[in-house]
């Protein structure tokens, strides 16, 4: 990825723009020297995207798996609300 300051940036914008869209070019826009913002084709930004959230199904559904896969009783999330409350509620009021 090319970088570009914010002065470059006003002074070459047009040349710049048909790079990125007729090249596909990227550009990191900086302002002294810090990273501020993408100059990128539109379609960038929806691939980044999607390959984003595949990665996060993937993760969830591995997640999903192990969990599954864990040996032992089984407990609603309703039976651990009412613990955690209980819990709280002890701590709150001194086991009244």
């Amino acid at each position: 990825m090319n970088e570009i300051g914010i002065r470059e940036l006003k002074a070459k914008a047009s040349e710049l723009v048909r790079h990125v869209a007729e090249d596909h070019a990227v550009y990191t826009i900086t302002r002294h020297g810090r990273p501020v913002g993408v100059l990128a084709p539109t379609d960038f930004a929806a691939a980044k995207g999607k390959v984003a959230g595949r990665e996060a199904w993937a993760r969830l559904l591995a997640i999903a798996d192990r969990l599954a896969k864990q040996s032992g009783p089984r407990k609603s999330a309703l039976e651990e609300l009412y613990k955690m409350r209980s819990r709280r509620d002890n701590a709150l009021h001194g086991g009244r």
